[in-house]
């Protein structure tokens, strides 16, 4: 099979195409047939040769979303056969009930082999089916910013009609945010540096849109927009440079979702860390800031439910194939895309 490797990454990204033996599964393990992937911010520290200041080997399959068939099926397997259409989340060992940090240790595209490859190598607990109505492309849109969005908005933000919902940044895990609030009849206020990815926004269903570029107190433009209330649940996608607006612009009662640890966008990448110099706003509003790392199967299974009977569609900025992946790449550092990009590979 086909398969990209990191590479030499001395120089930066240095990723190369290889030839690998066909995969074997073994027990409580499948092959899948890779249809689809994609690129997410952490991704791209991975191709750079590390993450969260520990190296990642020249040899790693990178990138961590997946949408394809099983291939093959190992021993001991009952959750799935072949030919189902699966997809699944990076770290396999979260199934249900909560997060601990051990699980990291099981990570595809970190501690084992990502999806960016024609097969993939991987335990069968974690797969979850994809529904007849959500294409490969969509469903490999979903595993890391489709859940995350999902954990912070519906699982631990507990997002109802009414609230408001406030999301930093056009990525993907900002649009599954709007469209996951919008699909619980919140309100949603979204930030840019770009007019243009603002009127795009709002074309989309946000209710508010700010420049926090031409808007620097972006905060106060929240509580004017709120009549001095503020958002209920916030999504910091950028990391601890922005955390203080976050909070400034919570109403009471309000969450902070901490879901960047950096920023990925050119115009964000100086951002200082906040001192927090306004920490009491933490105690008077009686806030909570939540870290959230992706989601569990059962959560998974909960979002393609409701996908498929909301009949909502992921926002895909570009398709790219298999040997475009240096294209996909440089455009998602770019930092033009709204939405997901997305690599077809078979």
């Amino acid at each position: 099979m086909k398969a990209y490797e990191i590479g030499d990454t001395s120089k930066g990204i240095g990723l190369r195409l290889v030839d690998r033996p066909a995969l074997k599964p073994g027990f409580g393990q499948v092959v899948i047939k890779v249809r689809a992937t994609g690129l997410n911010a952490r991704d791209l520290s991975i191709l750079k040769g590390g993450l969260m200041g520990k190296s990642v080997p020249s040899t790693r399959i990178p990138l961590m979303d997946v949408a394809g068939d099983v291939l093959l099926v190992g021993p001991g397997v009952s959750r799935v056969k072949v030919s189902d259409r699966v997809t699944m989340t990076h770290y396999w060992k979260w199934l249900d009930g909560a997060w601990d940090v051990s699980m990291r240790e099981e990570d595809y595209s970190n501690t084992l082999d990502g999806f960016l490859a024609e097969q993939a190598l991987v335990q069968a607990d974690p797969l979850v089916k994809i529904p007849d109505s959500v294409t490969y492309e969509d469903a490999s849109t979903i595993p890391s910013a489709g859940l995350t969005a999902w954990n912070a908005v519906i699982e631990a933000g507990h997002t109802k009609p009414g609230y408001t919902v406030l999301t930093i940044g056009t990525g993907g895990v900002s649009m599954f945010g709007l469209q996951w609030a919008k699909m619980m009849g919140a309100r949603v206020i979204i930030t840019s540096s770009s007019d243009a990815k603002l009127e795009k926004m709002k074309a989309l269903g946000a209710d508010v849109a700010i420049n926090y570029r031409t808007t620097p107190n972006w905060s106060q433009a929240v509580l004017d927009a709120t009549n001095g209330r503020g958002a209920d649940v916030v999504l910091n996608n950028v990391g601890m440079g922005e955390m203080e607006q976050c909070l400034m612009a919570c109403a009471s009662g309000g969450k902070v979702m901490y879901i960047g640890a950096n920023a990925v966008t050119p115009d964000r990448k100086d951002a200082p860390p906040t001192a927090l110099t306004r920490f009491p706003n933490l105690i008077i509003k009686d806030l909570t800031i939540k870290g959230i790392i992706v989601g569990s199967r059962r959560m998974f299974e909960d979002l393609l439910a409701a996908m498929a009977t909301n009949n909502i569609k992921p926002i895909i900025d570009r398709v790219y194939a298999f040997d475009q992946v240096h294209d996909a790449i440089a455009y998602m550092q770019s930092g033009d895309k709204i939405g997901k990009i997305v690599i077809r590979v078979g």
